[in-house]
Order: structure tokens, then C-alpha cells, then sequence
């Protein structure tokens, strides 16, 4: 989960395997995930869908915008090249992969045992 404060709201932004449901639906192929062709804002917005599916894409991308690519107190990372890593964004993939990997091992919502 990515959670922040956004003009004294607070977000929990989380994939779910309704979340990838929702996202399929209107046509996102997570299969392109590793390939890295989703686009950024797409996987941004898939975000609220779990918890703040209201919030409109103008108001999710001004938050993107206002939010810092490095988490408060870390610093920044940088890649082979020397360009700044975006963590944000990286954060964001990895809640995706989490998702998927999930569903792909079987792994629901809800717990259940057999008695």
C-alpha cells in the first residue's frame, strides 16, 4: 500500500485482484507490465480504484504531480546511467507485480477453512 496526506485527506492507494478486474475491463493488458509499455499515468490512476474510486483523474494526476519521487526521509537512487530513479513510480509497479503475483498463485480476498 502507498498511503499520504493530500489536502488534509488522507489516501490509501492499493491494488486489488478487483482492482486488475476493473482495469481489464476498460481494456489495461497487465501483460505489458514487464515490457514497462503501461503508461505511468494509467498505472497511477488504477491505484484509487480499491479505495478512493470517486476521486476524479484530474484530482488523482494533480496529486501525482505534487508528489515527491523519493518517500519522505529516503534518498534518492540513481540507475547505471546516473539519472534519478524514480521510487514513486517504482512503488507503484511493485504493487502491481504484488497483485498479479497473487493472483496468479491462487491467493484471494477472503480466508476460508475447511471443517
Amino acid at each position: 500500500m502507498i498511503t499520504f496526506t493530500a489536502d488534509n485527506k488522507d489516501y490509501t492507494l492499493e491494488v486489488t485482484a478487483y482492482t486488475l478486474k476493473q482495469m481489464e475491463k476498460s481494456g489495461v493488458n497487465f501483460a505489458q507490465l514487464a515490457d514497462k509499455l503501461l503508461g505511468a499515468e494509467t498505472l497511477w490512476k488504477g491505484l484509487f480504484i480499491a479505495h478512493h474510486n470517486n476521486t476524479t483523474d484530474a484530482k488523482r494526476m494533480e496529486i501525482y504531480r505534487a508528489l515527491a519521487t523519493v518517500a519522505d526521509g529516503e534518498e534518492p537512487e540513481y540507475d547505471e546511467n546516473g539519472e534519478p530513479i524514480d521510487a514513486l513510480m517504482s512503488a507503484v509497479a511493485a504493487e502491481y507485480e504484488e497483485a498479479i503475483k497473487a493472483l496468479k498463485r491462487g491467493q484471494g480476498n477472503v480466508a476460508w477453512k475447511r471443517t
